[in-house]
């Protein structure tokens, strides 16, 4: 088996540009198309005996987790830099966990000075808990709050963001963790890992560079394949392996658990230990190459769902993205890396299980 099956390669140019993504929010182009064609924002609120009764044949285990997410403005530590922001209470924002089949009540509450949502990323649910405005709700406004109540249909690692403007590159995020009840295989640890592109607060905000992206890429006639930054974008970056281009945006750093290379994330096991590492990519620009040094790793779940066990090197997730991987630990210091494919930088992190020097953010990871 080869150590890289999963690198997406496609048949066709992508129609939706990663300019596109940032501008509108992971899966929101149908949202947009169906925006453009009416005259008035449009939301459906499902109500009636058919969905009375769908939502009945859903079950469920009776058991509901509270929770209450706060949107509101923050700043972040980027060892040393200050960026001011958005988020949920941090970055990310405190993992959300139940089994499945329990039921989620989360109470967002909106003190920014816009409208928000928030989207539950992978979850099949009922069309007006899915947080999409204009399309299944009206946006929740300044001051204004909403309830997202729900039974949790499947188990998986998902993940939570507003699908308003370009709110997805705040710090406005936080994985989702459904356990599965039934699960046979067992796990000595877990560790769940955000992985993000980053440039809020320290060269520029979402909404100046999704400015910048609108006025189009400007003349490249006679750059060939030269890699440089202009402004907030970026010129050069490519990858066969994502069809070509491999993003618009210069991104001054790149996240583990709103963590940078300077001052990284890091996790602390016993050598042996059999550990569950969820990785989720939350970047709005950039597709991560994922890898833990002197390390191989079993894919046990993509986006949610179990799959035949692969082992490999590394991994390439796209944005959105969910992977579940089994590692054995060994004994030492070891790097976690995510590089920006086609990007010319890492996000980086570190395992320890013993004594030892920290291996340098740019290590050399096969």
């Amino acid at each position: 088996m080869p150590d890289r099956p999963l690198s997406p390669t496609p048949s066709s140019p992508m129609l939706l540009t990663r300019r596109g993504v940032l501008g509108l929010g992971l899966g929101a182009v149908a949202a947009a198309v169906l925006a453009s064609c009416t005259p008035a924002p449009q939301w459906v609120t499902p109500t009636g005996a058919a969905v009375s009764g769908t939502e009945k044949n859903r079950g469920g285990t009776g058991r509901v987790t509270t929770v209450d997410l706060t949107a509101a403005p923050t700043t972040l530590d980027l060892a040393g830099t200050a960026a001011a922001t958005w988020a949920f209470g941090g970055i990310p924002a405190p993992v959300i966990r139940l089994t499945a089949g329990d039921t989620l009540k989360a109470t967002v509450r909106n003190q920014l000075d816009a409208d928000t949502s928030v989207h539950w990323h992978g979850l099949a649910l009922r069309n007006d808990m899915d947080g999409v405005p204009p399309v299944t709700q009206a946006p929740i406004g300044p001051g204004g709050e909403f309830v997202y109540e729900f039974v949790t249909p499947h188990p998986g690692t998902y993940w939570f963001h507003p699908h308003v403007g370009p709110q997805l590159d705040h710090g406005l995020y936080g994985a989702l963790i459904i356990d599965d009840p039934d699960e046979k295989v067992t796990w000595d640890d877990e560790w769940v890992l955000i992985l993000d592109d980053w440039l809020d607060g320290v060269t520029a905000t979402p909404d100046q560079v999704l400015t910048d992206l609108s006025k189009g890429m400007g003349d490249m006639g006679g750059m060939g394949d030269m890699f440089m930054r202009m402004g907030n974008l970026l010129m050069g970056a490519t990858s066969d392996l994502l069809g070509g281009d491999a993003g618009d945006v210069y991104y001054p750093h790149y996240l583990i658990n709103g963590k940078p290379t300077a001052d990284p994330a890091q996790f602390t096991g016993t050598p042996g230990a059999r550990v569950r590492i969820r990785v989720i990519n939350a970047g709005s620009d950039t597709a991560f190459r994922f890898a833990v040094g002197g390390h191989r790793l079993t894919i046990t779940h993509t986006d949610g769902f179990p799959v035949d066990p692969v082992e490999v090197d590394s991994i390439l997730i796209g944005m959105g993205e969910r992977y579940d991987l089994q590692v054995t630990l060994g004994d030492g210091v070891f790097p976690v890396v995510a590089d920006a494919e086609g990007k010319q930088d890492r996000a980086f992190a570190l395992l320890r299980t013993g004594a030892g020097t920290a291996p340098a953010s740019d290590v050399p990871v096969a």
